[in-house]
């Protein structure tokens, strides 16, 4: 598959650190690759002419690195992209606690990001 063509949803919570998609080698999902974790709980768009409501915008709450590949789910890392060493070498690493706590729920989108860093993700409303 090309990138940005993988997206799936969040199947498990492992632990603070690490998550489950549904979506493994069948899917072509292999080890490095890089998933955004998506809410669409964001603001509804409502059509101002009709007044049809039109979608959700979907928030990114935080990338995830897969680590574990099985046929049918993988296993990923949460991560920071310092762009220092640790960004370099693209190891998983675990930001200093912060007041903005982010939390994943079982059910949230999971696209992979592309090439250039940016989430292929054309036209979604959730």
């Amino acid at each position: 598959m090309s990138a940005g063509t993988i997206s799936g949803q969040v199947a498990l919570i492992e632990d603070d650190y690490t998550l489950v998609i549904n979506r493994g080698a069948e899917s072509g999902v292999t080890p490095g690759m890089v998933f955004a974790v998506y809410s669409d709980t964001g603001p509804v768009i409502t059509d101002p002419e009709s007044g049809r409501e039109l979608g959700r915008l979907a928030r990114e709450k935080l990338r995830v690195r897969i680590f574990d590949v099985q046929p049918l789910f993988a296993r990923a890392h949460t991560f920071v992209d310092t762009g220092d060493f640790y960004g370099l070498l693209r190891l998983p690493f675990t930001a200093p606690p912060r007041e903005d706590i982010v939390t994943v729920d079982v059910g949230d989108a999971v696209d992979l990001v592309g090439a250039e860093g940016r989430v292929q993700r054309p036209g979604h409303t959730g």
